[in-house]
């Protein structure tokens, strides 16, 4: 978990994000979501921070996160609030505005999609 962090927040750090998660994904068929503990993660973030958190739980398919993981293709969102799939919800959860994403598939050898991470 703390390399994950780390990680998380180093990739904000290299493309100079704000905020950083990590989704991965969980369940199978019909009952597919990607979890996220590593949510909102800043270049200060502690891995205390993330187990205040509740997980974020969306639906494959849903919202940009889902069609990364549905599509396994990488998107980049100059404007996140003109794209039909942003899920504002978030953004009022969280008090955080959401300007653009960058957001890709996560994959593993065979490459198949295990996770998203958005930036």
């Amino acid at each position: 978990a703390v390399v994950s962090t780390q990680s998380t927040g180093n990739v904000g750090i290299l493309t100079n994000g704000d905020r950083c998660s990590l989704f991965l994904m969980i369940g199978s068929g019909d009952q597919r979501f990607l979890v996220s503990k590593l949510f909102d993660v800043t270049e200060s973030s502690q891995l205390a921070d993330m187990y205040e958190h509740k997980p974020i739980r969306i639906p494959y398919g849903k919202g940009i996160v889902g069609y990364v993981a549905e599509s396994g293709e990488t998107v980049n969102i100059p404007d996140a609030y003109q794209d039909d799939r942003f899920n504002k919800a978030i953004d009022m959860q969280t008090g955080f505005r959401t300007k653009s994403i960058l957001c890709m598939p996560v994959k593993n050898s065979k490459g198949e999609t295990v996770g998203v991470a958005q930036v």
